[in-house]
């Protein structure tokens, strides 16, 4: 029997950079994605923010450089009053019908994980972020909608959300502000992606894309292009 059909942001933009590449490794995890110096780094100084926002831990002295973020967010906060509520790392997720459900629920449709969601005392307001540890500032506004539209679901009376993208390695942040009247075109937009991605799922199909990933970049040793790229 087939699981049913649920995605993520990062799963569709796996999906769209090699189906084959996201099959292996997220839906058959035949094969498990490196651990690289990049990753490690980036998932160390996501739960150092975590604890320093949610248990008041200080950041390590290798990640102090860091410490006017989490301090914005208590700024943001204390500006603001107890009424503000944060929660930090939160894994949210929503049906087909676009209604709040469980992480894991058998009609989970798209999931996604917060790193910091800040709502405000009108209660009609919230602002996201996302840490961004890359070198390079590759804004995928697509995510930030996504976070907003999750927010949207599990608490009907937000009507505007900030989502923002930090970028730890540039000292620059990425924002931008949707509406909850406002998420229809961007759902248009989206939808034939998510078309695509579900027949996959249904069918089975998955083929291999080259790219210039397959010379140094992919793990997926099966593949008939691991190595090579895309032919000339």
């Amino acid at each position: 029997m087939t699981k049913s059909f649920s995605w993520s942001w990062s799963r569709l933009k796996n999906f769209r950079t090699c189906p084959k590449r996201h099959w292996e490794i997220d839906i058959a995890k035949n094969v498990k994605e490196p651990l690289t110096e990049p990753l490690r780094w980036g998932n160390e100084l996501h739960e150092a923010m975590h604890l320093r926002l949610e248990k008041g831990r200080p950041l390590p002295s290798t990640m102090g450089r860091f410490h006017a973020w989490p301090d914005n967010v208590d700024r943001a906060i204390q500006k603001r009053g107890p009424k503000a509520q944060l929660k930090v790392e939160n894994k949210l997720a929503m049906t087909k019908e676009f209604e709040p459900c469980g992480f894991f629920d058998d009609d989970c449709w798209f999931r996604g994980v917060v790193d910091v969601l800040l709502l405000l005392p009108s209660g009609k307001s919230a602002v996201t972020i996302d840490w961004k540890t890359g070198n390079k500032i590759k804004p995928e506004m697509e995510q930030l909608a996504l976070s907003a539209q999750l927010v949207f679901a599990h608490y009907p009376e937000v009507d505007n959300v900030l989502a923002i993208y930090v970028w730890f390695g540039h000292k620059t942040q990425t924002t931008k502000r949707y509406n909850r009247a406002e998420m229809v075109p961007f759902w248009n937009e989206l939808w034939p992606s998510i078309k695509t991605l579900e027949e996959a799922h249904r069918t089975t199909t998955y083929p291999p894309k080259p790219s210039g990933i397959c010379i140094n970049w992919c793990a997926v040793t099966s593949c008939p292009y691991h190595g090579k790229g895309s032919p000339r």
